[in-house]
């Protein structure tokens, strides 16, 4: 059975990125928003409709194949039996017509973006034939993908692409700067009338207090929003730098290297020789040390990896420690005004990821310290997601070698959630919701952290955060329904 999940996605373009527990701009901001008072409901048929969630009396009696819940803005995906897609608001109109295209939809800023997708072989012309030497044919044919997206409640058409599958790909990774704007495709937008309006392109990144970073011929600017000059211009890439200390100058080579080359230089350097570190760029990196112990300047001259603190006078110096059983880095810090410091004089909740999401800082040691480990245990690549603040799932190995993960608190150094589960899902952060599973390959049970208790009693084969969950029959076939991850509640057909 083929669902349509509902999702948001955001990219992130840097090897090493930041996520911060206050951020003040790059939020969504929710505008004519509705409270949703009716669910997906399964049928003993097998097929869905749509009921009031306390009652569940029927709202909209027609029978969907699949059927997601509805945006805040009242819109959901249905499918039919010929696996076409439509969407239908919450009376059960038709918003767009049944068709072959996959679609999902993202709500900001009180306007529903929708994308449709549909891959297909097309025909190519002969001299773009395939041949294959070795004897098993000639490929006539390539795979695309035709994308639209767009706005649902203007009906305005913001992308229409038909383009080879391996090339470029498109996503609902809109992002609002604030109820008035919208970046999205390396494009900043203004919104009129639910349509976007385009008024700025070649943005590179956005960065904090409305601010982005415009690319121009390799050569980049930094713009507030509704100020039409630049704040910083003429930057450059660069991953050298000259840091003197008394007579000494000291050269860094490869700072923030990369395999690939970033599309967005992890140190940017001005005409007057001022270099900003990222993510930010919102402060000059010293160009002298005005205090530090031999050790600090020995560690700076191995330093590979400088990353500039949000909202602070502190830059993060990173030495990548090659004796550690598990990667990680050693780590000082540097204020604005060259003074080189081995800890934080003040807490800055601030966290840096990889380019796969894992936590490089605060490292292993910060949030459990050697310590505390009795156990012994050794440790893998620690997770923690914005919103988190000092929660952070851990994986640990055990002395028997059996691997398990837990949720650990590094205000209070103590298991929330005890590594006895194999996998632990966060489903809603604010509320304290995740899926614990026992064992490899086994069912997840609902968990309120809040309440130390679990949600029910049932177990399911797979949890989403917007309450869908699969439970295999018992003739092996799965089913697919929706559930109240707050209550356990299901919405379905006894």
């Amino acid at each position: 059975m083929k669902t349509i999940i509902l999702s948001i996605i955001f990219m992130l373009n840097s090897v090493m990125a930041c996520t911060q527990e206050k951020n003040d701009n790059l939020s969504t901001v929710n505008l004519n928003l509705k409270e949703i008072t009716i669910v997906p409901f399964l049928t003993k048929q097998n097929e869905f409709i749509y009921v009031d969630k306390i009652s569940f009396k029927p709202v909209i009696n027609q029978h969907f194949q699949t059927a997601t819940t509805f945006t805040p803005t009242g819109f959901a995906v249905v499918s039919n039996e010929k696996n076409e897609y439509a969407v239908v608001n919450e009376t059960g109109e038709i918003i767009m017509n049944y068709s072959p295209y996959g679609i999902d939809l993202n709500v900001i800023n009180g306007l529903t973006f929708y994308k449709k997708n549909l891959e297909y072989e097309k025909k190519m012309p002969f001299y773009k034939w395939d041949w294959n030497i070795m004897g098993s044919g000639i490929k006539k044919e390539q795979t695309y993908h035709k994308t639209e997206i767009g706005i649902l409640e203007s009906k305005q058409i913001l992308l229409d692409k038909d383009i080879p599958y391996l090339e470029d790909n498109f996503y609902l990774n809109f992002i609002a700067l604030d109820e008035n704007h919208i970046f999205w495709n390396e494009t900043l937008y203004q919104i009129k009338n639910k349509k976007l309006y385009k008024i700025e392109t070649n943005i590179a990144e956005l960065l904090e207090n409305k601010k982005y970073l415009k690319n121009t011929n390799n050569s980049f600017s930094i713009y507030e929003l509704n100020k039409k000059k630049p704040i910083l211009n003429g930057l450059i890439g660069v991953d050298k730098m000259l840091i003197l200390f008394n007579k000494d100058k000291i050269v860094l080579n490869d700072i923030n290297k990369e395999r690939f080359a970033p599309e967005v230089p992890k140190i940017l350097l001005d005409s007057k020789n001022n270099v900003y570190p990222f993510p930010q760029y919102d402060k000059v990196f010293p160009q002298k040390i005005k205090k530090a112990t031999t050790a600090q300047i020995d560690f700076l001259r191995k330093t590979t990896l400088i990353y500039s603190i949000n909202n602070s006078p502190y830059f993060l110096l990173g030495i990548f420690n090659y004796d550690h059983n598990v990667w990680a880095y050693d780590w000082l810090y540097v204020d604005v005004e060259g003074n080189m410091l081995d800890a934080l004089e003040s807490t800055y909740n601030f966290k840096v990821l990889d380019q796969v999401g894992n936590l490089v800082w605060p490292d292993r040691k910060m949030i459990f310290p050697d310590e505390l480990n009795t156990e012994k245990w050794k440790f893998g690549k620690i997770n923690s997601y914005e919103g988190m603040h000092n929660l952070y799932i851990i994986p640990i190995e055990n002395k028997e070698e059996i691997r398990t993960k837990g949720l650990w608190n590094s205000q209070t150094k103590a298991w929330e959630i005890k590594p006895e589960y194999y996998n632990i899902s966060v489903l809603d952060i604010e509320q304290g919701v995740y899926a614990l599973q026992e064992e490899e390959n086994g069912l997840f049970m609902l968990y309120d952290n809040k309440s130390k208790k679990m949600v029910s009693s049932k177990k399911y084969y797979a949890v989403n955060s917007n309450g869908l969950v699969s439970v295999k029959q018992n003739d092996d076939e799965t089913i697919y329904y929706y559930i109240d991850i707050y209550s356990g509640k299901e919405y379905k057909e006894d």
